[in-house]
């Protein structure tokens, strides 16, 4: 007798100091969540790798849990988390500890408790990215991406890195690239990541994904838990300006809309370079109204190869965005920025080099001759003490560098190609965020009744 686990459920199942197992299941169909603790934790995470009623009453007795196996099943069957076609539907209610719908106003509920329950230093490797290759099928003007790399991920490798990690504590995996759906593999690695219930998200274009109908069906059918996709506009010529390719507005827009068609989570990318400024405020309508999340930013790496510096917003124009977005409530910190880098992350490279994140490329080691374990208890604590603030030689000299938001580990970076003249980039950035949030208290201090929008996606 075998009991189904359905392709949108994903689930993690932990042990802390908290408690002895705690899981964590989502719905990633309903966009529903659930945590399950001890008892009913380890009787979960039995049935997740056996699916074999026997076996799994077998469990059940040596744990002295058969009393509750049925009536526990009977539940989950209501919850839509398993399927067979012996086991009762009824709704018990007394052995899922939590239940958070999204679409509620506890929707922060689920990620809140995770965070406490793993809040006690476990050291997790929580995700991974797996940038698949460096080829793209665009050729946006603001890319920073290095040209003339072609390596490319096979399946066995991110099979091996995905194994591990798990083994590590993984939760959630990236796909991203170049255009990840370029891959050979890309499919059977992402079938791969939710075969083993983790949470997948993939950073697409979506070019490929309305060229290949067929592709993109099966990418509905393994639930991703979310997919990112950028869009620069609302005006089809500025979005295909950018992207370098005429069409490509109604592809992406075409695609975001079959997902959310099927109910699959979309986050709508719309950052600002200097041929769209302006633009994410009618995105964001449109996100809103197709229920996407949204994610705008205006943070910009120069490449020499690229000669991509004409993307670049003047410090006038990221002045203006921010006071457009930030709010004056939340000064940065002037504490030391805490990265956790290479502890509960990592990027693999095309190459298979392991990056502390995705936004530095300071290769810990290459896959090839060490693992992720061997990195995180050796290379990362190294890598950790080279970038203190103190070591910052350029950095906070003046009042507005507690305001920068990039990373500090930036300002360190020997790739001189990145930032010019001394991290002017950061600098301007900075610069204008300062202004940004003196201006913002000003007028928050003489106007009643004036709407400063919340902070987006820091």
């Amino acid at each position: 007798m075998q009991i189904e686990i359905p392709p949108y459920v994903a689930s993690k199942t932990y042990s802390t100091p908290k408690v002895s197992s705690v899981s964590f299941i989502t719905d990633l169909k309903n966009n529903i969540h659930y945590v399950l603790l001890n008892d009913t934790s380890k009787l979960w995470n039995f049935i997740l790798s056996s699916q074999d009623y026997n076996e799994i009453l077998s469990f059940a007795k040596k744990q002295n849990l058969q009393e509750i196996l049925n009536p526990f099943l009977s539940e989950l069957k209501f919850r839509g988390l398993i399927e067979s076609d012996f086991i009762e539907v009824s709704f018990d209610n007394r052995f899922i500890k939590y239940v958070i719908n999204e679409r509620s106003s506890n929707a922060n509920t689920f990620l809140n408790y995770k965070q406490y329950m793993l809040s006690e230093k476990l050291s997790l490797l929580y995700s991974i990215r797996l940038s698949l290759n460096y080829t793209c099928n665009l050729n946006c003007k603001q890319c920073c991406n290095p040209k003339n790399l072609y390596s490319e991920m096979t399946f066995e490798q991110a099979k091996s890195v995905i194994d591990e990690a798990i083994d590590l504590g993984l939760n959630i995996v990236s796909i991203s690239g170049g255009e990840c759906t370029l891959n050979k593999d890309f499919l059977r690695i992402a079938q791969y990541v939710r075969s083993k219930f983790l949470e997948l998200a993939i950073l697409t274009n979506a070019q490929k994904l309305y060229d290949d109908k067929k592709l993109l069906d099966s990418i509905i059918s393994i639930y991703p838990s979310i997919v990112q996709i950028s869009l620069y506009s609302m005006d089809p010529e500025v979005h295909d300006n950018l992207t370098g390719m005429k069409g490509s507005h109604y592809k992406t827009l075409s695609v975001i809309k079959k997902l959310r068609e099927h109910n699959i989570k979309v986050t709508i990318s719309c950052i600002q370079f200097s041929y769209n400024k302006g633009s994410y405020i009618e995105v964001k309508k449109f996100a809103d109204s197709i229920g996407c999340d949204f994610l705008t930013d205006c943070k910009f790496i120069y490449n020499t190869d690229n000669k991509n510096l004409s993307a670049k917003l003047s410090e006038d124009d990221i002045f203006q965005y921010y006071l457009e977005t930030i709010n004056v409530n939340k000064p940065r910190s002037k504490d030391d920025i805490v990265c956790s880098g290479g502890i509960d992350r990592f990027e693999i490279m095309p190459n298979m080099d392991i990056n502390p994140c995705t936004y530095f490329y300071y290769p810990l080691g290459n896959y090839s001759k060490v693992s992720l374990k061997e990195v995180r208890e050796t290379t990362v604590k190294e890598f950790h003490k080279i970038f203190k603030k103190e070591n910052l030689k350029d950095c906070f000299k003046y009042e507005y560098c507690e305001y920068c938001l990039y990373c500090p580990k930036y300002c360190k970076s020997d790739e001189k190609d990145i930032f010019l003249k001394k991290n002017e980039i950061l600098c301007e950035d900075a610069r204008a965020y300062y202004k940004a949030y003196l201006k913002l208290k000003e007028l928050k201090s003489t106007q009643v009744g004036l709407y400063i929008p919340n902070e987006i996606n820091y």
